[in-house]
């Protein structure tokens, strides 16, 4: 069993004791009338401003969104990281890690995607290029660091881990011990929206999700066991998660049901 604990310069001029004032003119040269001279080396201020505009230029730009300025700066602050080097997958802790270390793993056709120019659509941004989609949520556009999901172009954006984790991130909050303290419903919704589409069993009469109207409905956990999680798909569009949980005290099977939304997978009604 396992409980979690768990973006002017100035010239010395050296020669007679006569100030000369310069005129500079539109022609190459020094800037000194007369027969030309070698060129002057470049003040330490100069060089100074050159070398950190060089620094802090990123090597791969994250090309533009129409309309949608945030979705570029938010994957170019992920993107800068990548190319560095840096972990990326511990920082993207909205993902599962194993599911964004497989996805983060091929960083060339990464860097390629996101240099295209980003489409936004109804749920995510996305850039595309050599069979790969590079898309972000806009929780995560929001949030200023956008850790995205990377798929081959058709393939469905959302794994059974991914529905895994939901629940995981959701009941590790349940029992105070987010996966980051940053995730919060507030930042990063995991319950789905309280519209009246909620249809898991396909009846034809769809009602709004029963955890949008109680989301403290499992106020008594006291643990549970994420590792030993089990995804069972439902149809195209819904999934249920079954967990082991402690609850008041008392073992007993969780089960959860999702769908995915405008923020991934949601969490809509539990049993």
């Amino acid at each position: 069993m396992r409980t979690l604990a768990r973006k002017p310069d100035v010239f010395a001029l050296a020669g007679l004791a006569v100030a000369v004032v310069l005129t500079v003119t539109g022609c190459e040269g020094d800037g000194q009338s007369g027969i030309p001279t070698e060129s002057p080396e470049p003040s330490a201020v100069e060089s100074v401003e050159e070398t950190t505009a060089s620094a802090a230029a990123p090597t791969v730009v994250v090309g533009d969104v129409p309309g949608n300025p945030a979705a570029t700066v938010a994957l170019q602050a992920w993107t800068n990281d990548l190319v560095a080097g840096t972990d990326v997958v511990g920082r993207c802790w909205t993902i599962a890690p194993e599911r964004a270390r497989q996805m983060y793993a091929d960083v060339d056709a990464i860097t390629a995607a996101v240099q295209q120019p980003g489409r936004d659509g109804q749920y995510a941004v996305t850039w595309s290029a050599g069979g790969v989609d590079v898309s972000v949520l806009r929780s995560e556009i929001a949030s200023g660091y956008a850790c995205p999901y990377v798929n081959p172009t058709g393939a469905p954006g959302y794994t059974d881990e991914d529905a895994r984790y939901a629940v995981e991130r959701f009941l590790g909050r349940v029992i105070g011990a987010p996966v980051d303290p940053d995730d919060t419903e507030e930042r990063y919704p995991l319950v789905c929206e309280a519209r009246g589409t909620w249809d898991p069993w396909g009846t034809g009469n769809p009602g709004v999700p029963p955890l949008a109207t109680d989301p403290d409905v499992l106020g008594d956990l006291d643990s549970f066991d994420a590792a030993a999680a089990s995804v069972t798909p439902i149809s195209e569009a819904y999934a249920s998660v079954t967990i082991p949980i402690v609850e008041a005290g008392t073992p007993r099977d969780l089960v959860v049901l999702l769908t995915t939304g405008s923020n991934g997978y949601c969490l809509g009604a539990v049993d």
